[in-house]
């Protein structure tokens, strides 16, 4: 009788074991995204997660700017808990300026081995490298042809004079992309000679209007060239559209989506929840599975597109994420990009 109650005792254990495994696994409540990747995949992305972790789950998507933006105006009333995807130095930046909470998710370990050294550093602490984007130039070969040019090779043929007013990029104050275009020519060339390179440039651009605006524009034929991700540029040719990407010569820009917590969440245990949701090989691999979206994975396991740029045979440009991760630098090179090359000599307001 004893021994009889002692393995009902162990099975009631057992159960009430699994009953509250099974509660943990239904994270109860709300989660707020501020997002930055396409919004077709926002929406997945969240109701895949409300789904698995019964959460009333919503998003706003935006620029990465807008969000650093709103992230400080809302540093007293936080109104997101989580930030997915945008460029990852604007959230070393807001980690910077304190708007972060610190979480390193489960899978950040199986990070690629190349990012390994600067998920491991204090930048890791608050943001984790949830995708890549390669930097390339997309052209639309229908407009190019008509205007007589070849194909481009390198940086310097953007400037050609016959390209004048067919040439597009994004505003920085709103768009990590162009953010990672200055990083990545100040890391091959300097300073100088990069700002040198992007006033000449600015002879030849028609707008710099906001980054989901340039490939569209692209599209529409409204520009001949424009520098952005290849990932977008991959989808509109897959559709149809006379759209090509090159990688200029050389060393090889890029960057890094990332995803953190905002400080002072008001649902702090869903987001970290979906800070882990957002590297399983799930949802490392739905963009190209599900939306023909083309960015990269950043954990080993997940696969790869056969569309998409092969990364083992390009030399990616070194960066100093300390240097351009900083909100002092990203202060300086936007306003020296405001002052010097958007509005010449006037000065920012």
């Amino acid at each position: 009788m004893q021994q009889k109650l002692k393995k009902l005792a162990y099975s009631l254990g057992l159960a009430t074991t699994a009953l509250l495994a099974s509660h943990n696994a239904q994270a109860e409540g709300r989660l707020t995204i501020y997002c930055t990747v396409q919004n077709a995949l926002c929406e997945d992305v969240a109701k895949r997660f409300s789904e698995k972790y019964d959460v009333q789950t919503s998003f706003t998507q935006m620029s990465t700017g807008t969000i650093l933006g709103k992230l400080k105006a809302e540093k007293s009333n936080p109104q997101a808990d989580v930030w997915y995807g945008g460029t990852i130095e604007p959230h070393f930046q807001a980690a910077e300026l304190g708007l972060l909470e610190a979480y390193r998710p489960k899978n950040q370990a199986n990070i690629l081995p190349q990012f390994q050294k600067l998920m491991a550093s204090d930048k890791g602490n608050y943001t984790s490298a949830t995708y890549m984007l390669v930097l390339g130039l997309g052209i639309n070969s229908e407009k190019l042809k008509a205007l007589g040019l070849e194909m481009p090779k390198k940086w310097e043929d953007l400037l050609n004079p016959k390209l004048a007013g067919e040439v597009q990029i994004p505003d920085p104050r709103s768009s990590g992309t162009t953010y990672t275009i200055m990083a990545t020519l100040i890391s091959l060339w300097g300073e100088e000679k990069t700002f040198d390179y992007l006033k000449k440039l600015n002879a030849n651009i028609s707008q710099y209007p906001k980054s989901n605006l340039v490939t569209s524009n692209l599209v529409r034929g409204e520009v001949a060239e424009s520098i952005g991700f290849t990932h977008a540029y991959i989808t509109e040719k897959e559709k149809g559209n006379p759209i090509e990407y090159v990688i200029p010569e050389g060393k090889v820009g890029y960057a890094l989506g990332g995803t953190s917590i905002v400080k002072n969440a008001r649902n702090l245990d869903n987001a970290k929840l979906f800070a882990d949701f957002v590297l399983t090989k799930e949802i490392q691999e739905l963009p190209w599975r599900e939306h023909h979206l083309y960015q990269l994975p950043s954990v080993v396991g997940a696969e790869v597109s056969p569309l998409m740029p092969n990364v083992k045979q390009l030399d990616f440009v070194e960066y100093d994420f300390d240097k351009f991760g900083s909100s002092e630098e990203g202060k300086h090179l936007i306003n020296k990009w405001v002052e010097d090359v958007k509005l010449g000599d006037k000065l920012v307001k």
